[in-house]
């Protein structure tokens, strides 16, 4: 179990890279407070707050220094005990000064996200034939400068089009029709199913590390079976996609799933898709089962605050003990808040969801 002690809290460091080097020690000793926001359906943000000022030159600094350019690179890390871990890879996307008379300094905040910012510039309308949703995925990341880390899809399509959208909206809606998520991380950008079912990065107790957490077990919109119906125009045949309760790709070491449970409950109950058209039975088949994992992740939903721990990040697995039988156990994180100030310290806020009790 990975738990701070009071000397590894008192050892935290904070370490901020532009274009791969640390920044300079003025502009170090200069950094007040650090935020980082991770989500995995939107593109993750930063913002670091800089005293703004040189009281022997009585001038403002950083904000006209081209340290932080627009589109400088920026990594930033933290750890404890010298064993740093990266936060986020991104990019300086906006510059914020703060003047204020009742504040003796002022303050630049420098802001900015993670590669997926370059998914959201302009939109297309393109058609990608005979490809895999793994292979779109790859060409997009590779037009957009990123390193594609897919997971096979198996299906190749006759015909997909992009219609005006972005390109983190339209391989966000390939990603959904599947079960599959898309997330960058520094320059990699992964396509690829939830991973709900890796090893935990770390163990929350309620005792030691939260300082809040409020869990939330919903079974509405919980059903036993999804199905999408499809046809096939070249053969004019009608086929069926399904995934049931029972075949979920992981219940996180509980014994019990919410399709399970619902079922139990009040007997079965069938989600039909016919919005969201399949080209063979295969395609069917693996978009019943994409969507059905998803709906099962809904059964527990929560949020907490801790103290700060970097490996918490969205598309991790994380242990929660101390909180009772039913809600003890492993759960997805799906998004991140962390943030640090010199004075206060360092405390991270998440979300996170779980299929099974």
């Amino acid at each position: 179990m990975y738990s701070l002690k009071d000397t590894e809290l008192l050892n935290l460091k904070v370490q901020v890279l532009l274009k791969g080097s640390r920044l300079p020690i003025k502009a170090e000793v200069d950094l007040q407070a650090i935020s980082v926001h991770q989500d995995l359906d939107a593109p993750g943000m930063f913002a670091m707050e800089f005293i703004n000022w040189d009281p022997t030159k009585g001038k403002v600094t950083w904000v006209d220094d081209n340290l932080f350019d627009i589109g400088t690179q920026i990594e930033i890390q933290i750890g404890y005990q010298n064993n740093l871990i990266s936060l986020i890879g991104g990019e300086i996307t906006g510059l914020e000064p703060e003047f204020q008379l009742d504040v003796m300094a002022p303050l630049l905040v420098v802001r900015g996200h993670d590669l997926r910012h370059r998914l959201l510039r302009g939109r297309k309308t393109r058609s990608f034939t005979k490809l895999k949703d793994s292979e779109i995925a790859s060409q997009i990341a590779v037009e957009r400068g990123l390193q594609p880390q897919v997971k096979d899809t198996q299906v190749k399509l006759e015909y997909v089009l992009q219609a005006n959208q972005t390109d983190l909206e339209f391989l966000q809606e390939r990603a959904r029709r599947i079960g599959y998520e898309v997330v960058v991380e520094n320059k990699t950008l992964y396509f690829h199913p939830h991973q709900n079912d890796t090893q935990k990065v770390l163990t929350l107790t309620r005792e030691d590390d939260l300082i809040e957490f409020r869990p939330r077990l919903s079974a509405m919109g919980q059903v036993s079976n999804v199905e999408v119906h499809s046809w096939n125009f070249k053969d004019k045949k009608a086929f069926t996609g399904k995934a049931a309760a029972g075949s979920e790709n992981s219940t996180m070491k509980g014994s019990t799933s919410g399709p399970q449970k619902v079922t139990q409950a009040f007997g079965k109950a069938t989600h039909v898709i016919v919005s969201e058209p399949a080209s063979n039975q295969t395609e069917a088949d693996r978009m019943a089962m994409g969507q059905f994992n998803d709906m099962a992740l809904t059964y527990i939903t929560g949020e907490g605050i801790c103290l700060g721990f970097p490996e918490l990040q969205p598309g991790r697995v994380i242990e929660i003990t101390g909180v009772g039988n039913r809600f003890s156990g492993l759960y997805y994180v799906t998004s991140a808040t962390h943030f640090y100030q010199k004075d206060r310290g360092y405390v991270t806020n998440f979300t996170v969801r779980r299929n099974a009790t």
